[in-house]
């Protein structure tokens, strides 16, 4: 019986502490695994998100620039041949005047760039607009810039 004795006593002596580990270890332990999958999930975003900045990146910044534009209709004049269009620029940046419409109909109006605080008489031939508006008559102008700010504003002849 001595050997069994020894034996359990031996596998008593052998066995781990049934504490477990320390409340200080375990929270080491899980700050670890935070860090490194934190800094997994950072170096994944940032390349994931890399490959779409470029379309966005330009459609962002090109907006930004767009609203910097001020287009300012500040007078009409509807002559007997000719109705012209005053067309000012109240923003930050210079804009170039893609194309202007009366009554929904395109003008030959040319590209023109328009510095800050300037302004600009844009003739249109009565013969583009159809026919020479009566007095009274309700003309809608739209103004359109290369960037792509629209302004629309309502005459009255």
């Amino acid at each position: 019986m001595s050997l069994v004795k020894w034996a359990k006593s031996r596998i008593e002596k052998n066995r781990r502490s049934r504490r477990g580990i320390s409340t200080i270890m375990a929270n080491l332990t899980m700050l670890v695994i935070v860090v490194s999958l934190s800094s997994l999930l950072f170096v994944w975003a940032i390349s994931s998100f890399g490959a779409y900045q470029g379309g966005a990146g330009y459609w962002f910044s090109s907006r930004s620039i767009a609203n910097q534009e001020r287009v300012s209709v500040e007078n009409v004049y509807f002559g007997t041949s000719t109705i012209t269009i005053y067309v000012r620029n109240v923003g930050t940046i210079p804009f170039t005047v893609a194309s202007i419409y009366l009554n929904g109909s395109q003008t030959g109006v040319n590209n023109r760039v328009i510095n800050v605080t300037q302004v600009y008489g844009f003739p249109i031939l009565n013969t583009l607009a159809g026919s020479a508006p009566a007095h009274g008559d309700i003309q809608k102008i739209t103004v359109a810039t290369s960037r792509g700010t629209v302004v629309a504003t309502t005459w009255v002849s």
